[in-house]
C-alpha cells in the first residue's frame, strides 16, 4: 500500500501514477528476490524490501511532482514493514 501527495496544485492523472510505478514494479513482478542484484549481498527481509522499494519508487513519481508518503510492505497479515515520510 503507499500513499501519495501532490506536490503541485495541479491535478495529476492517475495513469501518469500507474504508468511510471508499473515501470518499476513491472521489471520485478513475480521475480524471486534473492536472484535480484539489490540482494545478492542483503537479506529480503520485509524491512529491506520496503526500503529499496521506497528508493525506486520516489524518483519515478518526483517528474509528475508527486511525493511517496506511506510505503507499507507486507509478508503476512501479521508482519508488515512502513514507511512514512513527513514534512
Amino acid at each position: 500500500m503507499c500513499e501519495l501527495s501532490s506536490q503541485s496544485e495541479q491535478t495529476v492523472i492517475f495513469s501518469d501514477i500507474e504508468k511510471a510505478l508499473n515501470g518499476v514494479l513491472g521489471d520485478i513482478s513475480g521475480v524471486f528476490l534473492n536472484t535480484l542484484s539489490a540482494f545478492k549481498e542483503t537479506n529480503p527481509t520485509v524491512e529491506n524490501v520496503t526500503l529499496w522499494l521506497y528508493q525506486l519508487i520516489v524518483p519515478v513519481l518526483k517528474p509528475l511532482a508527486v511525493r511517496l508518503t506511506r510505503l507499507e510492505v507486507s509478508e503476512s497479515p501479521t508482519r508488515t514493514y512502513c514507511i512514512t515520510v513527513s514534512d
